[in-house]
């Protein structure tokens, strides 16, 4: 009776092998856009084929070509235009990365951030704010007040340019 534990274990570890999934990069882009690896028909012909994707990211806020740091997320919402790929990144809580500890916080409120990144390298994102609160003047405008004129800024579609990762899961 105690070889049935051991062989259950053996049929478990074995069979969690072949189920786990495998990740390949197909594509990668620096900060210009350029491919580095990999090609943008291969990960089109790969979406079409169903597979799930992964985007990784990196940003340079200094402007020196090195990655400051990565991010990396699922691909749920994903659009081929031309010869080009294209993912919304799922709202998330806002973060603030602390490099000189290193720790990465979270923000204590309801602030998130969404972006849409493509494989041109491009990081469109923004800041999802609650509704804001505001005042109406006499003619039923909103009252410009420092804290909306801040949340209104916040709301604004940001570029950046990011080198990116793009892996299917086999």
């Amino acid at each position: 009776m105690k070889k049935l534990p051991t062989t259950i274990c053996l049929l478990f570890l074995l069979l969690s092998c072949f189920m786990t999934a495998q990740t390949t990069i197909v594509l990668e882009t620096d900060f210009d856009g350029k491919v580095v690896r990999g090609s943008k028909t291969k990960l089109i012909e790969e979406i079409r084929k169903g597979k799930a994707v992964r985007i990784g990211w990196q940003l340079d806020f200094n402007e020196d070509k090195v990655a400051d740091f990565d991010h990396w997320a699922e691909a749920e919402f994903i659009t081929i235009l031309g010869e080009d790929v294209f993912t919304q990144i799922r709202n998330i809580n806002v973060q603030i990365p602390k490099r000189d500890l290193p720790q990465v916080d979270i923000i204590p409120n309801n602030m998130q951030w969404t972006a849409i990144l493509g494989t041109n390298s491009i990081l469109k994102n923004r800041t999802v704010l609650a509704d804001l609160e505001y005042e109406l003047d006499d003619e039923g405008q909103p009252i410009m007040t420092e804290r909306l004129e801040k949340g209104l800024q916040m709301r604004e579609v940001q570029t950046w340019k990011v080198a990116t990762f793009w892996a299917i899961l086999d």
